[in-house]
């Protein structure tokens, strides 16, 4: 997946997508899949209130991501505008952020946020990650992006020292890839802005640029290292194709499969017991080390369930055994004090005490969303939709799998795909198909829904593209192969 492809926004060709006949999911499961609770734990002679919320995160009607402020990277929010902003029915505060800078411009986020394979901030920390199969774990990673410019033996790969995170003024050497999560213009001086647009180099200069919509700016400060070795290698019209990678404790990992991820700590609780290590984390500061305070966590319980907690004050350590009291085994703490926050079902089970610049939030869709697998490869950037008994799942993907070659007549809204000496004709609204110029039947008419999407019958399509389907229900999973 293109790091740079932004949930949510419509595309300059239009995607198209397609439905699947005959795939019948089972029944969403009875238990409501979003359940808060308090209760009173005694750790070491004190008494804590702690209110938690669990999330079923295999259910096809939930999605959990991190979610920036409203002005993108370096801003804050209220709280309580992120959750009707984001329609969520359950939140919490997330990663820790600059939420003492006086410019409200740049309070940036300290720790890695990636939300169904689009790194939106990049971070080294412990990491709470949502895997492809929607499984919730705790485990170190580093964060960051790839830029791959040209193709073949003239391809160079730049590395940026991070994403959606300017390093200052005085480190003239950084590399940094901003993305249109960081909202507005990329104005920074002393560096040269390499515009990325539709999966190319469109423009670079000195001055100010914006971020295109769907696409990004790779800032280049004006070192002598930077001129001599990174921009001769950059031209425009290049290809480009920018990735997202993760390393860790395991090694490399590919967050592009991921459907979320966030990065604080410190860590909590490894397989039931407590596991706290400041200097493996990374934290000297005493309100973290020492002190009291308002706690948030997120941690993954015996059943694999996502919880996420709330406590007024604690320790650290009192956390950790809070964590495992509860019957969690991985657990991670989360930014605190004023910025601690807690949202389930319609009730603020704590409030924050200020405005935030992150949170994890968790949000019901209209209908249960499908995940697709193409050839191995699960696409986080596309979800499928239900009909009825009808599955519904992007052909924008098979398109650009099979290399087969796409049109977009915009006033006649059309759709012509050809491939392999087969021409397949897909007009908005209609209940056919024009396929080597015969008609041919669909059981739904083409629609170009909300997302500026074309939905069309799979049955049909994987007929014509020689595709085999498969359905996974326990992740409600089409597995499809061509």
């Amino acid at each position: 997946m293109l790091l740079h492809k932004r949930r949510g926004r419509a595309a300059t060709a239009i995607a198209i997508a397609i439905l699947v006949s005959g795939l019948v999911p089972n029944a969403a499961p009875a238990a409501e899949p979003v359940s808060a609770a308090s209760a009173k734990l005694s750790v070491n002679g004190k008494s804590f209130t702690v209110h938690t919320v669990k999330v079923d995160v295999k259910d096809p009607s939930l999605e959990v991501v991190p979610v920036v402020a409203a002005g993108g990277i370096g801003h804050d929010e209220a709280f309580a505008s992120i959750i009707g902003r984001e329609q969520a029915v359950a939140a919490v505060n997330g990663t820790f952020f600059n939420a003492y800078e006086k410019n409200s411009a740049i309070r940036y986020p300290n720790g890695a946020l990636l939300a169904e394979g689009e790194l939106l901030h990049s971070g080294e920390n412990q990491t709470f990650v949502i895997g492809p199969d929607k499984t919730p774990a705790i485990r170190w990673a580093s964060l960051g992006a790839a830029v791959q410019v040209g193709q073949g033996e003239a391809a160079y790969t730049v590395r940026p020292w991070g994403v959606n995170k300017y390093y200052g003024a005085d480190n003239v050497d950084q590399t940094v890839l901003f993305t249109d999560e960081f909202g507005g213009w990329i104005g920074f001086s002393g560096g040269m802005k390499i515009v990325i647009e539709e999966g190319k180099i469109t423009r670079i200069t000195e001055d100010a640029v914006a971020v295109p919509a769907g696409g990004s700016v790779l800032f280049l400060g004006l070192s002598a290292n930077n001129r001599t070795h990174v921009l001769p290698h950059l031209h425009v019209g290049d290809p480009v194709v920018v990735q997202p990678f993760a390393t860790g404790e395991a090694g490399a990992d590919q967050p592009a499969a991921w459907l979320a991820a966030l990065g604080a700590g410190p860590k909590l609780v490894t397989a039931g017991e407590p596991d706290i290590d400041f200097a493996r984390d990374g934290f000297t500061d005493p309100g973290i080390t020492q002190r009291a305070a308002a706690r948030s966590f997120a941690g993954v319980d015996q059943d694999g369930q996502l919880v996420l907690g709330a406590v007024s004050s604690a320790t650290i350590a009192e956390l950790a055994q809070i964590a495992v009291r509860l019957g969690l085994r991985e657990a991670m703490n989360l930014d605190g004090g004023a910025s601690s926050g807690l949202y389930a079902n319609g009730a603020m089970l704590q409030a924050p005490g200020r405005s935030l610049s992150n949170a994890l939030v968790v949000r019901r869709t209209a209908a249960p969303k499908v995940q697709i697998e193409l050839n191995g490869q699960l696409l986080t950037d596309f979800k499928g939709r239900l009909a009825g008994v009808t599955t519904m799942v992007p052909i924008r993907p098979f398109i650009t799998a099979l290399q087969a070659e796409f049109q977009w007549d915009a006033e006649a809204r059309e759709a012509t795909i050809s491939y392999d000496g087969a021409t397949l004709k897909l007009r908005d609204g209609q209940s056919e198909a024009v396929v080597n110029g015969k008609r041919v039947g669909l059981t739904m008419p083409l629609t170009i829904l909300e997302d500026s999407r074309m939905y069309v019958p799979l049955r049909f399509v994987s007929e014509s593209l020689n595709g085999r389907v498969e359905w996974d229900a326990s992740l409600y999973r089409a597995i499809i192969d061509l």
